[in-house]
């Protein structure tokens, strides 16, 4: 991998950090940061169903079990992405951290979990090393390349069944504009440029395998691989299979259009199925489909997923072991895992909880995929050699809404990575 990856885009704030980076490193080694006897502090990202109680219900088991106490704590910044590194440079930050992973800048004070038994079975480990440092582990995965569609709508458009190649699946947005449907959903916000590497990742990891890899070795180049994509889209736009006033469209208001029945294709990750699941008396039934795969290449093709529910250790910890006794109940426990992968759409290949329809769908393409691949900028190892890329992707994604041609949009991405990396 590239030794230069976001050197711009960092540099500044790299020189910043150090200085607060040697004080955390020398807090972190006393253990002063780490709660009082006994008491694990846990930082987790609350949200309004993972809240404060259900996290103290999480743990109650491994406390009534070991004895010791867990500390629930939220961010005391915006996230814990923002957080947990105000926290290391101040000295307070807590024994075990949820819901990031680690980087560049918080690696070196973070526990190698490479060496314990119980981890190397947990989903997605070694996608998520960094060199041959293993310190995240996950409960399961989010699984990214998925299309949900409207079953009535494809029977009123003739539609026999799902495409697996990229001319059927043009096909079938003719047939489903033909019937009065909006063909494919899509929205602004993040969710532009999102769902667009969320239908082409089995393609692109098929005629690219570690794609990110390859742009940081100099061997491709994002717009070579992306432009394909950008053409397939434009034409899409052109043909009105997507609504150039989608991109006006918040995440929510999209998700809505396709739960009241106005949608064909809907491409979204597996977080979506707890949105149909908090949905009552939809008017038609849900089926869920992996992304065509290249042409002339097996379907399915691989699956964009990220970990999800991934725990690290911090370093120099005042109960470093009372800590990973945590994180390994929390990755190991059947009933720990069962609960979180009741939340947020968090799936475990060859899981055995009680699904709903649409949560089984899920489930099967995650257990037949080929292999998970690392989405967007990437993870562990597999990374481009820059920062920010999702943001920027979404942005000419958007652009190609507003009349820009797919070799615009290829252009606009190699050069902002050329400037950033």
């Amino acid at each position: 991998m590239s030794t230069h990856r976001g050197r711009r885009a960092r540099g500044a704030a790299l020189a910043a950090a150090v200085p607060l980076m040697l004080v955390a490193a020398c807090s972190s080694g006393s253990g002063s940061a780490g709660g009082k006897d006994g008491e694990i502090r846990m930082m987790v990202n609350l949200t309004d169903n993972l809240d404060q109680a259900y996290w103290e219900k999480l743990v109650k088991p491994f406390e009534d079990k070991t004895g010791l106490k867990v500390k629930i704590e939220g961010p005391t910044g915006k996230s814990v992405a923002e957080s947990f590194p105000q926290q290391l440079a101040a000295g307070t930050a807590p024994d075990v951290i949820q819901s990031i992973f680690p980087d560049d800048d918080t690696a070196p004070e973070l526990v190698d979990l490479g060496n314990e038994a119980w981890a190397k079975g947990t989903p997605m480990f070694d996608e998520y090393a960094m060199g041959d440092k293993h310190y995240a582990v996950g409960v399961g995965t989010q699984t990214q390349s998925l299309i949900y569609y409207n079953k009535s709508a494809f029977e009123k458009a003739g539609i026999a069944k799902t495409p697996t190649t990229w001319a059927e699946l043009t096909d079938d947005l003719a047939r489903l504009k033909q019937a009065g449907y909006t063909p494919m959903q899509t929205a602004g916000d993040f969710q532009t440029g999102l769902q667009l590497q969320q239908i082409y990742h089995p393609t692109l990891n098929q005629l690219h395998p570690k794609w990110q890899t390859a742009v940081s070795d100099d061997e491709l180049t994002v717009g070579e691989v992306y432009k394909p994509a950008f053409e397939m889209y434009e034409n899409w736009i052109g043909e009105g299979y997507i609504a150039k006033s989608d991109v006006g469209l918040n995440p929510s208001q999209a998700d809505g259009n396709f739960v009241a029945g106005k949608v064909g294709l809907y491409p979204n990750g597996s977080w979506f199925a707890a949105t149909l699941d908090r949905t009552k008396d939809l008017p038609f039934e849900v089926g869920v489909f992996s992304p065509p795969a290249a042409d002339g290449k097996p379907y399915p093709g691989p699956q964009g997923a990220t970990m999800a529910n991934p725990y690290m250790v911090r370093k120099g910890t005042a109960d470093e072991d009372g800590a990973k006794q945590l994180v390994e109940f929390l990755v190991t426990d059947p009933a720990a895992i069962k609960a979180q992968l009741g939340s947020d759409g968090v799936f475990r290949k060859d899981a055995d909880v009680q699904q709903t329809a649409v949560d089984a769908q899920i489930q099967g393409i995650l257990d037949s995929a080929p292999e998970l691949v690392a989405v967007g900028e990437g993870q562990g190892n597999v990374r481009l050699p820059v920062t920010g890329f999702n943001p920027k992707f979404t942005e000419i994604a958007q652009s190609l809404y507003t009349g820009a041609s797919a070799a615009d949009a290829a252009k606009a991405v190699d050069q902002w990575v050329d400037e950033n990396r």
